[in-house]
């Protein structure tokens, strides 16, 4: 059938568009996510059993396990942003906590907040936008942003666009990315988005133009301000070479200072506005994280870690189906360190030397991972508990991520590989990453991930070795980095599961029940408290105020001396990152103790936890409780047991 001549023209002009550069591989990018936000799914483990009102009928799709290791994920930042869609506004995070917005970039009532944490803002759309859409728009925008951006911003530097998807896609399919649920794609890709802003806003100011570099270069000092919020160790330790790096590229550029300066001072002087205002908004909550026993107080100096630890990413599909021994899943993942030994080839193989000029990008990288190698690398003594930034992350830490500064670094020198004419340095480069990946490999055999079998050792270092010595004869063929991305994919292909919706936490009938008392209640300032973490969830999930639940930021003393008047026990609730679980001890007295990390337990008698609270309203037990002030309002099912809701007077 013949298309009418203007269609046809206009599909014409649109295949002539799209064969452009790289431009059909974001309009793929683009139409992907949106099939992702229209159908709700994430890789979001809130469809765990804890989560269910009847986990052998759950609701809504899910393909694949979710995975409890990610409890932070599930329990708190998922939580928190389900939270916000069911209140259109600020999360019902507990009164015994200090604001948590800067930990989980979410605004609550402060103007600078709104826009820099503009991700969590969209979030109030709720109540025009189907909740599941918004919760996908959300977990995907961190890896939008970084699949557009890093290609972009490897062509403004010079370098090629298909070296930044590639490097982009290997952070997205990094083991430390999948089994943090891609927090460290989130915590580069905003500061990754406002450099890119900036470089274009000198682009155009040096052709002339006003109007939009300055709308540019303030979208961009938006996004840059967010830089020390969310998990600030990984953060600046990821971020901060990208704003370096993007911020010399301008000033060594040839040519006026004039739209040099503009870009910098526009861009950087917005983010110092919108980042310091954002600051002081949350200054309470920020003084109460720095303030806390656990993580305030905790400097850390450089410490060396196992080299199957730092170097066996490649290795680590072995995770999807087995248990480590001693450590969990998240904190043996890590990225391809490995790169930089390829890295360490390129260098010494290179026709070329890296003038400091033309090649900053690389120097920065080169110059700030060298100081994280050290750092994970050597045991410098407690002295190094002095040295800022580096002291707040911890070296396990540390290593988990220093791979994304590999890959980019990596990528960036690729752009500028020439083919060689034998496969002498191929092959060398790819023996020389093979052995390590497979030491490493060996290494956690026969400490860590025990179910590695010898045949996986020897298959991935030879596939690492083989995509090695392959991309870097053929640099500029697309084809040897499709099928690296694809083996990378295959350690992490089930690492998370598929889920469409929000699993039972909003659409299930006893989330219902939560749902149609929390306007009401946080209308009238009434609390609720429950005994059990998946019904704390619940309750944050439904916008229902709560004692018990979250303390990400740390706590309110002033509410907190309701139940310890004299601060005895605070070096049991001084703590952040973390969580605050009740029991119920009718008759009993008042127990505060701690987990000696992130979590604080209460026992305590409903009564007396009314005598403090006035304003508590009703509390859920997992068990039938007797008390003079107890009377049994309801019954409701959850985790497949009945759940027992008290009116408290």
């Amino acid at each position: 059938m013949k298309l009418p001549a203007p269609i046809a023209e206009a599909s014409s002009r649109f295949k002539q568009w799209v064969c452009v550069n790289d431009r059909a591989a974001r309009v793929i990018t683009l139409v992907v996510f949106a099939v992702l936000i229209l159908l709700g799914i994430t890789t979001s483990s809130v469809g765990i059993a804890d989560l269910r009102q009847d986990p052998s009928n759950p609701l809504g799709w899910q393909f694949g396990i979710s995975r409890p290791i990610r409890s932070d994920e599930i329990y708190a930042y998922s939580a928190i942003v389900i939270s916000i869609l069911a209140t259109h506004g600020a999360p019902s995070l507990s009164p015994l906590a200090a604001r948590a917005d800067l930990i989980h970039r979410f605004p609550t009532d402060g103007f600078f907040e709104q826009f820099v944490f503009f991700d969590s803002t969209m979030l109030r759309a709720s109540g025009i936008i189907p909740e599941s859409m918004l919760f996908a728009a959300h977990w995907w925008l961190p890896s939008l942003i970084l699949l557009l951006a890093l290609p972009t911003w490897f062509h403004q530097l010079g370098r090629s666009r298909r070296y930044g998807w590639f490097a982009a896609i290997l952070i997205v399919l990094s083991p430390s990315s999948a089994w943090w649920s891609l927090m460290p794609v989130a915590l580069i890709a905003y500061t990754l988005g406002g450099c890119v802003l900036m470089i274009a806003a000198f682009q155009r100011f040096a052709r002339g133009q006003r109007v939009l570099p300055v709308a540019m270069g303030v979208a961009g000092g938006i996004l840059i301000a967010g830089l020390p919020t969310f998990y600030a160790p990984w953060s600046l330790m990821l971020g901060l070479p990208v704003l370096g790096a993007s911020t010399l590229w301008i000033l060594l550029q040839s040519g006026a200072w004039g739209p040099r300066l503009k870009a910098i001072l526009v861009t950087g002087g917005t983010a110092a506005v919108f980042g310091t205002g954002t600051l002081v908004e949350n200054r309470e909550g920020l003084q109460a994280l720095l303030g806390t026993v656990y993580p305030g107080l905790r400097r850390v100096e450089a410490d060396p870690q196992p080299f199957g630890r730092i170097f066996g990413a490649p290795a680590l599909g072995q995770l999807q189906y087995s248990e480590p021994i001693g450590v969990n899943a998240s904190e043996l993942s890590s990225s391809f360190t490995v790169f930089f030994i390829w890295m360490l080839v390129l260098m010494l193989a290179a026709p070329w030397r890296l003038k400091f000029r033309e090649n900053i990008a690389e120097w920065t990288f080169g110059a700030w991972s060298a100081l994280w190698i050290v750092w994970i690398s050597m045991d410098l003594g407690v002295s190094t508990r002095i040295i800022p930034l580096l002291n707040l992350v911890t070296p396990p830490r540390a290593a988990q991520v220093i791979g994304v500064l590999a890959v980019i670094l990596v990528c960036l020198l690729l752009s500028r590989w020439s083919p060689p004419v034998s496969w002498r340095v191929p092959l060398l480069a790819g023996a020389a990453c093979a052995l390590p990946t497979g030491y490493a490999a060996s290494l956690l055999k026969a400490s860590d991930l025990p179910a590695i079998s010898s045949g996986l050792i020897v298959l991935v270092s030879g596939t690492v070795g083989l995509m090695v010595a392959v991309i870097t004869k053929y640099p500029q063929r697309s084809w040897p980095m499709i099928i690296c991305a694809v083996f990378a994919a295959l350690p992490v292909a089930r690492a998370n599961p598929m889920l469409a919706g929000l699993g039972d936490l909003r659409a299930s009938e006893t989330a219902k029940t939560v749902a149609a008392q929390a306007p009401a209640a946080r209308a009238g300032g009434k609390l609720w408290a429950a005994d059990n973490p998946g019904v704390n969830t619940l309750l944050l999930a439904n916008g229902m105020p709560s004692l018990s639940g979250l303390q990400r930021s740390g706590p309110d003393a002033a509410a907190w001396q309701k139940l310890d008047p004299q601060s005895a026990l605070s070096d049991k609730w001084n703590r952040g990152g973390g969580y605050i679980f009740f029991s119920w001890t009718p008759g009993q007295p008042t127990t505060i103790g701690s987990n000696d990390f992130d979590a604080v337990l209460v026992g305590i008698d409903p009564c007396t936890l009314k005598t403090a609270w006035p304003n508590l309203d009703k509390i859920v037990a997992s068990i039938p409780l007797n008390a003079p002030c107890l009377g049994l309002d309801s019954e409701v099912q959850w985790q497949g047991r009945p759940a027992y809701i008290y009116a408290v007077s």
